[in-house]
């Protein structure tokens, strides 16, 4: 159902403080594939992974393909999306992973799992899982949470997933758009936003009518399908359990879902 779309051009402006889906553009050599909130499901990545690669593209062209955040939690193969993500950076495709709400989480719990307990209940049991970590039966107290950060912290270097901790990303720029896990503040310059409102935020964002400095590309709030406006566009499809995991593809002034 989603088709490619094409953008009538526009006259050049010598000074654009904002811009509408209509006119964004990014730079001729690039063709980018934004990927929503991916938690834990690996099968839908590894197929997403399988589309990219195959898609044609100019002699002239490179890859990038952009993480929006919330890799973890909620599936059981959050483990094995990392491994697919650092296979294919081996191989050469030019990656950026972004930092959402869920690997905050995550992150709080490898550093202070007694005061972190809630991420488990938002998917961290099976990120755990996923590391082959257990999740001991009975009431998960300090003593138990402390060892299963141990173990996790351990695991994850076991398999090279700290250095890939270590390049996340709040937010990344190219050309007309900006990409972030949530959404950003439309009351404050895109160099004036914290990690709180890059990774969290719901309003004033979501219902912010008028164009903005760039045009936002973000996961975080589901929706049955992508969410197009002029100003941004939302690509959380639930794929945890709706099965879909949604990519947009941009090239020059054009987008479609892949």
């Amino acid at each position: 159902m989603f088709g490619w779309f094409r953008k009538k051009s526009k006259p050049t402006q010598s000074v654009k403080k904002q811009v509408s889906l209509d006119e964004a553009s990014v730079p001729a050599d690039v063709v980018v594939y934004a990927i929503g909130d991916i938690h834990g499901r690996a099968d839908l990545l590894e197929k997403k992974l399988v589309k990219i690669l195959a898609d044609p593209v100019l002699s002239s062209q490179s890859k990038t393909v952009v993480y929006l955040g919330d890799l973890v939690d909620r599936g059981l193969k959050s483990k094995h999306v990392i491994d697919l993500i650092l296979d294919q950076q081996k191989a050469g495709l030019r990656q950026i992973w972004l930092m959402g709400n869920h690997e905050e989480f995550m992150l709080r719990f490898l550093d202070d799992p007694e005061n972190s307990l809630e991420w488990l209940g938002y998917g961290g049991a099976e990120t755990l899982l996923s590391y082959n970590v257990s999740v001991a039966a009975g009431a998960f107290n300090n003593a138990k949470a402390v060892k299963a950060s141990e173990d996790l912290r351990a695991a994850m270097a076991d398999a090279g997933h700290d250095r890939f901790i270590a390049d996340f990303r709040d937010s990344y720029e190219l050309g007309d758009y900006l990409f972030v896990h949530a959404g950003i503040d439309p009351e404050r310059p895109i160099a004036g936003q914290g990690p709180d409102i890059l990774r969290w935020i719901r309003e004033p964002f979501l219902s912010h009518a008028a164009p903005l400095a760039k045009v936002v590309i973000h996961g975080h709030t589901v929706g049955d399908e992508p969410v197009v406006c002029h100003n941004r566009i939302g690509l959380d499809t639930g794929a945890y359990y709706s099965n879909k995991l949604t990519c947009l593809r941009l090239e020059g002034r054009g987008y479609r879902f892949l």
